[in-house]
């Protein structure tokens, strides 16, 4: 597979996709498909007309990310995966518009169990922030094991006009509620999970909670009295939280499950941005932006072991991990790029979808770079 990694930071959309054109006009002219992260700066409404009115193909998808990657460029504006196939390599596309509907979580689970075999990479909404509950009860739906080759990202945006424009785009369609997949067929491919936050100190039992907020803890602490009392001596910021996210705990093994971030404290409440269940254990957690550095360094290390030549890499990586790497926020692509020698490609999200440390389940993530590295089969 030849693969273009391209950006393009021009104010306006026509001519930052005409200078992307250009680029490949040079560099890759032939391409059969092509991979859009879009910054909702730009007219939503827009984006299918002018992506078809400049490229002239219907062979595309894209998504909403405030920022983009263009190999170990962190792009405000429009990146760009250009892909050509040279041996078996295929990809389909997939879509849910509504995952409310009634028959779309049934739909996406026989979509996924029907297709095994292929590497689904998935670009979703916020839905209303819906997405993480729909993840979790698809991973129930899956029927085999192990669990290795989703990997996906929910858009990310802001609100505008009481709209927060998390979307995707295909043909015709502005997809506002649901998600994209592209399924790539005939591809080796390895997916690797960087955390980077170690759990400290005491487990804690969620007592009382509610969607993705945590009222209780233990003997009926007030979970968010806990918190405040951490925080002081602060400012009354909630990013100040994003260096200790919480690290839910596998309710058999223990291990790290998955990661939660901290979205508001409020008086009697605690909220994340994803889902948090009674019952369930964690641990506080704590990670700067060396040692998450160095978790990625350890996590393309592995990757390299199973795809040692790539075509391309994809890193999906969640935005309040951006925060906490702060002036260093390029340099986890760097690393996957200098240890994987491959162009690459992503985007920070709103939350990542890929499967737990073992492989035994689809989790949703926050906090959490999710790399995979894929080759086309010759």
């Amino acid at each position: 597979m030849i693969v273009r990694s391209s950006f393009s930071e021009r104010k306006s959309l026509y001519f930052a996709l005409d200078e992307l054109k250009g680029e490949l006009r040079n560099f890759l002219p032939d391409y059969d498909f092509l991979i859009f992260a879009v910054h909702p700066k730009f007219g939503y409404q827009d984006v299918p007309y002018f992506i078809k009115k400049v490229f002239r193909t219907n062979d595309w998808i894209a998504f909403h990310a405030v920022d983009g990657f263009s190999n170990e460029k962190v792009v405000d504006g429009i990146s760009l995966l250009a892909l050509k196939f040279e041996g078996r390599g295929d990809l389909d596309i997939f879509y849910i518009e509504d995952i409310c509907k009634e028959e779309a979580l049934k739909s996406a689970a026989n979509y996924f169990n029907e297709n095994r075999e292929k590497l689904h990479l998935f670009f979703g909404g916020l839905c209303e922030h819906k997405l993480g509950y729909f993840i979790e009860n698809l991973g129930k739906l899956l029927d085999y094991r192990p669990v290795n080759n989703i990997i996906g990202g929910i858009s990310s945006g802001f609100n505008s006009n009481g709209e927060v424009l998390t979307y995707q785009f295909f043909g015709n369609l502005i997809i506002k509620n649901g998600f994209l997949v592209l399924s790539f067929s005939n591809v080796e491919f390895d997916i690797g999970i960087s955390l980077g936050f170690k759990p400290y100190g005491i487990a804690y039992r969620i007592k009382k909670a509610s969607g993705y907020r945590i009222y209780k803890v233990d003997d009926d602490r007030n979970f968010s009295y806990l918190v405040q009392n951490l925080m002081k001596g602060l400012t009354n910021d909630v990013r100040n939280l994003w260096y200790c996210p919480i690290n839910i705990l596998d309710e058999n093994d223990g291990y790290v499950s998955t990661l939660r971030s901290f979205k508001e404290i409020g008086k009697d409440y605690v909220e994340f941005f994803g889902p948090v269940k009674e019952g369930e254990m964690f641990k506080f957690s704590f990670g700067d932006k060396y040692e998450i550095l160095d978790e990625d360094r350890k996590t393309a290390q592995k990757v390299k072991k199973n795809v040692k030549y790539p075509d391309f890499l994809i890193n999906y990586s969640c935005l309040a991990r951006q925060y906490v790497l702060e002036d260093l926020n390029h340099v986890e692509n760097e690393i996957y790029m200098e240890v994987l020698n491959a162009p690459l490609f992503g985007f920070f999200t709103y939350g990542e979808i890929g499967p737990d440390k073992f492989f035994k389940a689809l989790k949703f993530y926050n906090q959490t770079s999710l790399l995979c590295a894929i080759r086309e089969k010759t």
